[in-house]
C-alpha cells in the first residue's frame, strides 16, 4: 500500500515537474519572441539630420541620380503648390543645392512628384489636383526638359460610393516584371487607405486594390514609399498617427501587396513626406521636407536588419 501510495506520489511530482518546464518553455518562448519584436521595432536608426536647401515652404518631393551627368536631382512641392522646385546638385549630401527651372503643368495646382529611370528614360509621376484628382505623367531624357505624351491622365479612380477617390502621392516600385504604383486614396467616400496599381509598361494600370487598411476616416496614410530588402518589403508613410502633423511610420511586410499597423518596426517623429534614397558610396538617407520648418532636409539610414548583402529594390546607382 504505502508503495502504490510512493508511486502515485512520485508520479503527480513528475507530472508537475513535466507540466512546469512545458510552462517555462511556453514563457521563454514568448520571452524570446518578445525579444525578437523588439530587436525589429528598434533596428532601424536615423543618424543627425541636415540641410539640403532652405526656402519658406517644402513638401513632397523625389531625389534621383543621372549617371549621364553625375548629377543629383531634387524636385519638390513648394508654395501655391503650382510648381515643383527643380535642385540639383554634384553630390547626394551637397549643402546648398543649385536651383534650376521649375517644373509645371497648364498653371493647375500639382503635388508630390516622384521619378524612376527605365531604359534611358525618366518618368515622372505626380497627382494634379481637381475634380476628380487626377495621376499624370512625363517624360525626359536628362531631368530637365519635360514632355506629356498625353494629355488624359493615367487615372483618376471612382467607385459606387464616389466620383473622386482623391487618389495622390504617386510612387512606382518595380517588382521582378511588373511595375507597381502606390498611393493614397479613399476606399468609398471617407475611409483613407494606401492604393496600389500594377502595370507592365508603365502607362497601362489595372487596379486599385488596397495594400493597408487601418479603417479610420484620418487621411494619414501620405506620401507611401516602398524599398525592398531581402525578403521584406519596407513601407514608410507620412502625417502618423494622426493628420496633417505627425511623424513617419515604417512597416515591413514579406509582400509587397499587404502590410498590417502589427507591421510596425519604426516610428520616427516629426519627419514627413520621407523618401529613400542611396547614395554611391552605398550608404542609405532618408530625405524629408520639414513643412513649416521651410527646408527638405536629410539624415543617413541604418537598417541593422542583417540584409545589406541581399537583393534590393535600390541598388547603388550607377555611376
Amino acid at each position: 500500500m504505502y508503495c502504490k501510495i510512493f508511486k502515485i506520489g512520485s508520479l503527480l511530482v513528475l507530472l508537475g515537474f513535466l507540466g512546469q518546464c512545458k510552462h517555462e518553455k511556453k514563457e521563454n518562448l514568448l520571452i524570446k519572441d518578445a525579444n525578437k519584436a523588439l530587436t525589429v521595432l528598434d533596428s532601424i536608426s536615423i543618424g543627425k539630420e541636415f540641410t539640403l536647401y532652405k526656402l519658406p515652404y517644402a513638401y513632397d518631393h523625389t531625389i534621383i541620380f543621372n549617371s549621364r551627368s553625375n548629377k543629383w536631382h531634387l524636385y519638390g512641392i513648394i508654395a501655391d503648390n503650382k510648381e515643383f522646385i527643380h535642385l540639383t546638385a554634384d553630390s547626394l549630401t551637397q549643402i546648398g543645392w543649385e536651383k534650376q527651372e521649375s517644373f509645371r503643368y497648364k498653371g493647375q495646382e500639382i503635388w508630390a512628384p516622384h521619378i524612376i529611370e527605365h531604359k534611358d528614360t525618366y518618368y515622372m509621376y505626380y497627382t494634379s489636383i481637381g475634380e476628380p484628382r487626377q495621376i499624370r505623367y512625363a517624360i525626359s531624357k536628362d531631368l530637365y526638359n519635360w514632355e506629356h505624351p498625353q494629355d488624359e491622365p493615367l487615372f483618376a479612380y471612382a467607385n459606387e460610393y464616389t466620383d473622386n477617390q482623391k487618389n495622390k502621392d504617386p510612387m512606382v516600385f518595380k517588382n521582378g516584371n511588373q511595375w507597381i504604383m502606390y498611393f493614397s486614396m479613399l476606399k468609398d467616400d471617407k475611409h483613407w487607405v494606401v492604393g496600389y496599381s500594377t502595370s507592365n509598361d508603365l502607362i497601362h494600370w489595372d487596379g486599385p486594390k488596397i495594400c493597408f487598411d487601418e479603417q479610420t476616416e484620418n487621411p494619414g496614410v501620405e506620401s507611401p514609399f516602398v524599398v525592398q530588402r531581402g525578403e521584406y518589403y519596407y513601407l514608410t508613410l507620412s502625417a502618423r498617427p494622426t493628420w496633417p502633423h505627425g511623424g513617419q511610420d515604417i512597416f515591413r511586410s514579406k509582400s509587397p501587396f499587404s502590410w498590417k499597423t502589427t507591421d510596425l518596426v519604426k516610428r520616427i517623429n516629426p519627419w514627413h513626406a520621407a523618401e529613400i534614397v542611396r547614395d554611391l558610396d552605398g550608404k542609405w538617407y532618408y530625405s524629408r521636407s520639414s513643412g513649416n520648418e521651410s527646408d527638405f532636409r536629410m539624415a543617413e539610414l541604418f537598417w541593422n536588419d542583417g540584409l545589406d548583402d541581399e537583393e534590393t529594390s535600390m541598388p547603388i546607382p550607377n555611376q
